[in-house]
Formats: C-alpha cells, sequence, structure tokens
C-alpha cells in the first residue's frame, strides 16, 4: 500500500519538523481549483479540490512502475484496517469497473445525498480500470455539477456517468450518529470491519478512554485478528435462560432472558442520529430495538480488557462494566466478573469471503 495526504497549501516548517512527522505518509499539495464553479450555498468549495484528489493520485501512480489494483480515498478522520481492506477488495476483479463503498446509516442522509452513493466518511474504492477512465474524463464531468455539495458526491455523479453503481459493502462505515455507538457495533455485519468514520463525534467505544486511547485498545484486538473484530457470536444458556453474546475484540453481553437472534441482531439505539431534530432524522436503514430505561434491566456489559495470543489460539477478555442495581437474583449475570473467550484467528478463503 501507498499514498499521500493532500492537503490545500504546503506544511510550514514547524509542521514537517513535528517528532511524529516521519510516521505520516507522504503529503501532496492539491492542484489550483478555482477555475471550477462551486454553487452549494454555505458550502466549502474544498469539496472540489477533494473529489480532484482522485485524479490527481491517479496521475500519480500511473508513472510509478509499480502495478496499482485499486483507489481508495478517505476523510482525514477516517481510520481504515488495511488487512480487511484488502480481504474485501480481493473479493473483486480489478480489471472490471467496480465503485465500491457503503451509504449512510441515516434515511435522510441518503435522501439528500443519494441511497446509491459510497459515502467518503466509510471511503470509497476505484478499481483501476475504472480509475484510469474516470481520471481522464474528470474534469469535464465536475463542471456540469457545481450545485453538488461535497467531493464524494461529484466522484459518484461521474462514475455514474460511465454506467457503474455502487456495490454495497457493509464493511464501509461512514458512522452517522453521536454519542454511545455500542448499539450499532456490536450488531456489525458479517462481513469483515473495514473502516470506522466520525470517532471524535461519538463516546469513546471503551469506559475510561479518550477517543484515541479507545482506539489504540481496540487495534490491539486488530493486530491479532483483523477478521474477527466485531464479529458476532450468539449461544444460550439453558440453565440460566441466558442471552451470549459475543462481539468479539470489543465486548460481551448477556441478556438475562432468551432472545431470538432475529432480535438480538437488531442494533440498540445507545446512539443518537447525526441531526437532533428534523424530519426523518432518527429513521435508521437497518433494524433497532429500544434499550431498557432502567439500566439494571439492560443486558450485563462486559468491555475487552486485553487480548493475546499462544500459537494458534487466541484468547481475549472481558471484564464487567458495574451498574450499581440493588435487586439481583441468584441467576443473575451481574455475579460474573470476567468472561474469557478462545478463538482461532479468523482466515476464510476467497469462496468464504464471497
Amino acid at each position: 500500500m501507498r499514498g499521500c495526504v493532500f492537503v490545500d497549501k504546503p506544511l510550514s516548517s514547524s509542521d514537517q519538523n513535528h517528532t511524529d512527522s516521519h510516521l505520516l505518509p507522504p503529503v501532496c499539495v492539491s492542484e489550483d481549483t478555482s477555475r471550477f464553479r462551486y454553487t452549494w450555498e454555505g458550502g466549502d468549495r474544498n469539496a472540489i479540490r477533494i473529489a480532484r484528489c482522485v485524479l490527481e493520485t491517479v496521475k500519480m501512480f500511473n508513472t510509478s512502475s509499480k502495478e496499482v489494483r485499486w483507489y481508495v480515498f478517505g476523510d482525514d478522520d477516517t481510520i481504515f484496517i488495511p488487512e480487511n481492506l484488502a480481504r474485501t477488495l480481493s473479493k473483486y476483479d480489478h480489471t472490471s469497473w467496480h465503485y465500491i463503498g457503503s451509504s449512510s446509516e441515516i434515511y435522510h442522509q441518503n435522501l439528500l445525498f443519494g441511497h446509491d452513493m459510497a459515502f467518503g466518511g466509510g471511503g470509497i474504492a476505484l478499481s483501476s480500470s475504472l480509475a484510469n477512465v474516470l481520471a481522464r474524463n474528470f474534469d469535464s464531468c465536475i463542471e456540469r455539477y457545481p450545485h453538488l455539495y461535497g467531493g464524494d458526491s461529484r466522484v459518484h455523479a461521474c462514475v455514474l456517468e460511465l454506467g457503474v453503481g455502487l456495490s454495497q459493502e457493509p464493511g464501509f462505515h461512514q458512522f452517522d450518529v453521536r454519542g454511545n455507538a455500542l448499539g450499532i457495533l456490536t450488531s456489525h455485519s458479517t462481513r469483515p470491519l473495514v473502516s470506522l468514520h466520525h470517532m471524535v463525534h461519538i463516546d469513546p467505544i471503551f469506559p475510561n478512554s479518550t477517543t484515541f486511547s479507545a482506539v489504540r485498545h481496540l487495534f490491539s484486538a486488530v493486530e491479532l485478528d483483523p477478521l474477527r473484530i466485531f464479529q458476532l457470536s450468539v449461544c444460550y444458556d439453558r440453565w440460566y435462560s441466558w442471552t451470549i453474546s459475543v462481539s468479539w475484540g470489543y465486548n460481551v453481553q448477556i441478556e438475562s432472558k432468551h432472545l431470538d437472534l432475529r432480535n438480538v441482531l437488531r442494533a440498540q439505539e445507545t446512539f443518537r442520529p447525526w441531526q437532533q431534530s428534523g424530519w426523518l432524522a432518527d429513521v435508521y436503514t437497518f433494524n433497532t430495538r429500544e434499550v431498557h430505561r432502567d439500566p439494571c434491566q439492560r443486558p450485563v456489559t462486559f468491555f475487552m480488557e486485553h487480548v493475546s495470543s499462544i500459537r494458534d489460539t487466541v484468547k481475549s477478555v472481558y471484564k464487567q462494566t458495574y451498574q450499581n442495581c440493588t435487586y439481583d437474583p441468584v441467576s443473575s449475570p451481574r455475579k460474573i466478573e470476567e468472561i474469557r473467550v478462545f478463538s482461532r484467528r479468523l482466515d476464510p478463503d476467497i469462496r468464504q469471503a464471497k
């Protein structure tokens, strides 16, 4: 993998000499886009510059001797899991035209910008064969779309003009939500997690953490088994009538009753919509279930404490987050302090991945 970070102007000498600058990808200064019109009232014309990153990246790497199979674009606050990105794209033939990503979780966002558009925050992947043709036509195309809001909208419009539709991959996450994202993360698709976005707009995903330390903690599990991260396993304890849900590398939840699988897979509405009010603001594009108002009636939650690997076995340990509940029956899962999960590294072949 190779690439660069696009900025609108050269970095200052202090930025270039920052102590962590050697860890960063190369910086590319965007070309001048002042000749293009932008008419979205109250918008940011940087959207044109961001869209043209597609053209400028293709031009840059077409001069390289190394073969390029895929071009992938994300926002400055997009987090990619490279192994899962590569495995997801490997299902597709890069010599054919493919436009891959995912839409928003919010129905109104999709209504506004397009149900069939790959949102830039979740990430956009273009096969090299499509990107090369797109680049040749890109400037003439975006001249026709001064009224669009974002860079991803321009890429979408120009891809559509070539007759290519979106290949939806739910592992790309736009994350147009706020607050506690636990409900979305614990109901993740069986597809590999490719990207996360808007992490500073949601609560830290682990308790007693900052956003940065929580993401770093998550990646301690990603490094050992990237394809299994957030993958959900559900089992039932007949003796106590518990429903146990393991969202690997993140948390375990125990319901003190049996829930059928359809209900378990519905996202708990722990989060808030992107917009606080307005028409369709809280209508989601997936199934949800309400969270009980009484915290003591909610599932008991255990968050990943640490993860380790010995030979072929990965061990992950989850510690309970305690609620001050006065009444706990003998069969209450609140009496459990720690859960240990043993698994093998997930490594499906291409047939299983498809």
